[in-house]
């Protein structure tokens, strides 16, 4: 699927409201590919979640009006002002279970060949538990607004929006990280005990906020850039 890798770091963090529940069977239309995201639920500020990326042979229109009409009629609440995907323009369309407590959200992509590339997330709201920022590796950047922390598998992130500017961001981590006992590997890149950090950042707009991501995972032991 040609969604690229930074995308898909996107749209999963973007995830918190995204949705499948036990009454809801997603039974994608004229199904190319399906592609499960971590080999179990992933967990995003204590949220449980459970998301696919999949491909199907219809396009985006029409894939949006199927799943509109499934959600009504399995009697789901569609919010009224479903707007696209943050920093983007891909259609989004989100539904809620109100019996379940399961939220539901789906997210297209359309391809140049005439199919569609779609996130399908489901959020067991019913269960959330508290976020445990305190138990990241790195300290959230003071002032920063949205901290939310997921896990997937081995690894763990915690995102963040900021008006600070990318040398402030940079100077904080560098300085409250190497006094934690981080090694700075490259910029923007620390190592500890055979785990890595690494801070992500892409701006909201030419003059937005920074949106952050600062991802903990095993050190693979790449070269410094």
């Amino acid at each position: 699927m040609p969604l690229s890798a930074g995308l898909a770091v996107w749209l999963v963090l973007a995830a918190t409201d995204a949705g499948v529940a036990p009454r809801f069977d997603w039974d994608v239309p004229k199904l190319l590919a399906d592609a499960r995201v971590g080999s179990g639920r992933i967990d995003v500020s204590g949220l449980p979640l459970d998301m696919h990326v999949v491909r199907s042979g219809w396009k985006a229109n029409e894939l949006a009006i199927h799943y509109a009409r499934r959600f009504i009629e399995a009697g789901f609440f569609i919010p009224p002002d479903q707007k696209p995907f943050p920093g983007s323009s891909l259609r989004r369309l989100t539904a809620f279970d109100p019996v379940t407590m399961q939220s539901y959200t789906l997210i297209f992509y359309a391809e140049e060949d005439g199919t569609t590339t779609v996130v399908l997330g489901a959020a067991d709201l019913g269960h959330r538990r508290a976020a445990g920022l305190e138990r990241f590796p790195a300290p959230v950047l003071p002032g920063a607004r949205a901290a939310t922390v997921f896990e997937l598998e081995a690894a763990r992130a915690l995102s963040f929006t900021t008006a600070a500017s990318e040398s402030e961001l940079a100077s904080f981590y560098r300085q409250t990280l190497i006094g934690a006992g981080w090694r700075e590997r490259a910029p923007g890149s620390y190592v500890r005990a055979g785990r890595q950090l690494r801070v992500m950042v892409k701006r909201e707009g030419p003059a937005g906020p920074l949106a952050v991501v600062v991802l903990e995972d095993a050190d693979r032991g790449e070269p410094a850039k």
